[in-house]
């Protein structure tokens, strides 16, 4: 016992506390240590301060860690979720690089990513430095994926517009309730020299006559290039043309000829002629607003919809119904596999030696499979057919596999194979709602979620049903609200509501009978199914016209900041993944981007990239807060910047009573243009070379949508008629610290799809 005790005190922690305060002398007096620091006097060998300062240094550097050390232990806990964050550093790769200005060389898509690699695996013995390179080795291959999709895509896009006679072969064709748009692949310019768009899109008037996909046709047509944004920072089409292939749009004049019938075949062109044939006798069967909105949640056509419809779709929060996504998905697998399993289990010989479930659950895979082609596979069908596809194959092994890390799963597969289609909206909003939906169901399940299991009648079950279909929507509706807004600039104020009355009737009675529909029509027997989806439709159509009656239309807000959105995605996928009370400091960035959000202030000037149309905002704001050069032409431009920056109820410079005087300034307007005088800041918005002459000795800010051909050195900010063709439209601000201006040309930078522009003149003068 004695050996045991005195082997504690020399080699235990006594031993430990020994060595650390110093070795005792043979008189019980502790030895002082020579001083570490020849400036500070050395103690006395007395012992006792020594082992009073020791000890609280030893409690100070407890208390210095404790925090770190409970952050580790909670990570700790979860530790089964670390890979989930590996898809979410990919899709960071992906944003940092579509966020360049420029485009990097292809050898940054090369060398980082088996740079990480390597460096990964040597140090994989040190788990931090190595989930920290992991994570970086990620966000390279996300970089890189994007880059390599971008050097594989050779897409021509026209530089300017033209007159043209076209060959080419039709892709699709849709039918719109005013006119025909075609879209055309193996594109040929009859006589014209250099390359030619591969494919073409263009809008014919003529809807007596209309092609068949496959047929190959000549017209004439006035082609444009891809419309830039109408608004920095707005939605890029030409990006997306871009990667969609897209080399040029227009419009026909005359009708197509039509050069040989059916000319091309493939498996592309005969699934698009079957979407087609599909839609037009959902059309025939369900006329008006009904089969246009049939024909959307069954072959994915939207062209059919008018502005009324859709309208009231978005204004009750009900939009997500017209896009076939992983409601539709759902409502099909799930169809198809309780149908299937029922009827075999009616038959006993079947339902006792036969693996009824697991059949059922290949027939569900093979249909949904169908229904991806049948709809054109956009990206929220791919994402919700990908989820169905492991869940359906869950069930042939016997496993439960509603998770995060199916989610996981299906968004890098979707991001690996078209990395551009993480800056669209589909995919952000589509993942937003199933990683929100999905890990508020884990966080139910694992509390407890299921109230009262399966007690209760048919009449709890039912109020409970109600209840998840409202706890859906409030859940879906916070996690895509911040993606909304950045896109959309709109909020449902009744979505809640309507969500809660027309996701059942869609569940049961649309997607349902229009299943039954579909898988009718090869024996001309889909009349009666169709019948029950008009009435299903029409009801969901009464509820989002009610709705909006109740509630009116959905409430502009001003666009999220990219750097908001990036915060607030990254505290969403933090409070998503973690499940420890780690998973509370998501909630800090997320308030961040909020606060981004609301520094968020509308320009004072707004100009369009050819001069036609600009916009200045009044003083004192309220009814015709803005005052437009035109409310003719520009059509759409107006309606992106009343969307955006809310310029509507707008009134023309003629209307105007000629001054404004409020607290925020003076804006003055004649036939010449305008004046705006805001923070100490003269800004002239110039239409004529007499009226830049003059304002150029004054104005701090010059806008001229002539050309400035005189020097001009007063403004601090010069931009004319060569500046708006070069850049594109410009926004600007009058702050209090000076003034700023944004150009599109300068939000997008120099990429591949951002044509170069024809004329390259340097300003006339800036300082």
């Amino acid at each position: 016992m004695r050996e045991r005790l005195n082997g504690s005190l020399s080699g235990g922690p006594a031993g430990a506390l020994r060595r650390k305060v110093g070795p005792v002398s043979s008189t019980g007096a502790r030895e002082a240590r020579p001083s570490r620091h020849p400036s500070r006097p050395q103690q006395a060998a007395t012992g006792a301060p020594t082992v009073t300062i020791a000890l609280p240094a030893a409690g100070r550097a407890r208390g210095r860690w404790a925090v770190l050390a409970g952050f580790r232990r909670a990570l700790a806990q979860d530790r089964a979720r670390w890979p989930l964050w590996l898809p979410v550093a990919f899709a960071g790769g992906i944003g940092l690089y579509f966020g360049l200005p420029s485009e990097p060389p292809l050898a940054a898509a090369l060398i980082p990513p088996p740079v990480l690699a390597l460096a990964a695996w040597s140090v994989r013995e040190r788990e931090g430095v190595f989930c920290t390179l992991l994570v970086l080795l990620f966000v390279a291959l996300g970089g890189s994926a994007a880059l390599l999709r971008t050097a594989a895509t050779d897409t021509v896009l026209l530089t300017e517009p033209i007159w043209a006679d076209l060959d080419g072969v039709v892709e699709r064709v849709e039918h719109r309730p005013d006119d025909i748009r075609l879209t055309l692949a193996e594109v040929r310019i009859v006589g014209g020299r250099g390359t030619a768009p591969y494919r073409v899109r263009v809008v014919s008037r003529s809807r007596d006559v209309a092609p068949a996909i496959g047929d190959r046709v000549r017209l004439r047509a006035r082609l444009t290039p891809p419309p830039q944004p109408s608004v920095p920072g707005g939605f890029d089409f030409q990006r997306s043309a871009f990667f969609d292939g897209l080399g040029a749009v227009g419009f026909t004049v005359g009708q197509p000829v039509l050069l040989e019938a059916g000319s091309v075949g493939g498996f592309s062109l005969a699934v698009a002629a079957l979407r087609a044939r599909i839609a037009g006798r959902l059309a025939v069967a369900l006329p008006g607003p009904t089969g246009a909105v049939a024909a959307a949640l069954i072959v994915g056509e939207r062209a059919g919809l008018d502005d009324a419809t859709q309208a009231a779709f978005r204004d009750s929060g009900l939009a997500h119904l017209l896009a076939i996504s992983g409601l539709h998905m759902g409502l099909v697998a799930g169809t198809l596999f309780a149908g299937v399993r029922l009827a075999l289990c009616l038959i006993p010989g079947v339902a006792l030696r036969r693996p009824v479930k697991k059949i059922a659950a290949c027939v569900a895979l093979a249909g949904s499979a169908a229904y991806l082609v049948l709809a054109g596979a956009p990206v929220p069908t791919q994402r919700a057919f990908l989820m169905a596809a492991v869940v359906l194959s869950a069930v042939l092994v016997d496993r439960e596999a509603v998770s995060l890390r199916l989610v996981a799963l299906a968004a890098f597969t979707v991001m690996a194979l078209r990395p551009d289609v993480l800056t669209g909206a589909s995919f952000q909003l589509s993942f937003a709602a199933v990683v929100a939906l999905v890990a508020a169901h884990e966080t139910l399940r694992r509390y407890g979620g299921r109230l009262g299991g399966g007690l209760g009648g048919w009449l709890v079950r039912v109020v409970r049903y109600f209840a998840g279909v409202a706890v859906t929507s409030i859940v879906a509706t916070l996690a895509t609200a911040p993606f909304v807004t950045f896109h959309f600039q709109a909020i449902a104020l009744g979505g809640i509501l309507a969500n809660m009355l027309a996701v059942p009737l869609t569940a049961f009675v649309t997607m349902p009978a229009g299943i039954v529909a579909l898988l009718s029509m090869p024996l001309g027997l889909e009349g009666w199914a169709l019948a029950a989806m008009g009435l299903g439709i029409d009801a969901t159509l009464a509820v989002a016209a009610r709705v909006v009656d109740w509630t009116g239309p959905a409430a502009g807000v001003y666009p999220q900041p990219v750097a908001g959105l990036a915060a607030v995605s990254l505290g969403g996928c933090w409070l998503a993944i973690w499940r420890t009370r780690l998973r509370w400091l998501g909630l800090v960035p997320m308030a961040a981007g909020g606060l981004l959000w609301l520094t968020v202030a509308p320009p004072d000037v707004l100009i369009s990239a050819d001069g036609q149309l600009s916009a200045v905002a009044a003083a004192g704001g309220g009814e015709g807060a803005w005052v437009v050069s035109t409310t003719r032409g520009n059509r759409f431009t107006r309606s992106v910047w009343a969307r955006r920056w809310g310029v509507e109820d707008a009134v023309t410079v003629t209307a105007w009573d000629g001054q404004a005087e409020g607290p925020s300034g003076a804006l003055a307007c004649d036939d010449l243009g305008c004046t705006l005088r805001r923070n100490g800041l003269l800004l002239s918005l110039a239409a004529s070379h007499e009226a830049a002459l003059e304002d150029c000795a004054a104005a701090d800010v010059l806008v001229a949508v002539v050309r400035v051909r005189t020097p001009c050195s007063r403004p601090r900010l010069l931009v004319h008629s060569p500046d708006l063709r070069r850049d594109g439209a410009h926004a600007f601000w009058l702050g209090r610290d000076g003034p700023r201006m944004e150009s599109v040309r300068g939000r997008r930078g120099i990429r591949p799809w951002v044509p170069a522009p024809t004329q390259f003149r340097p300003p006339v003068s800036k300082e």
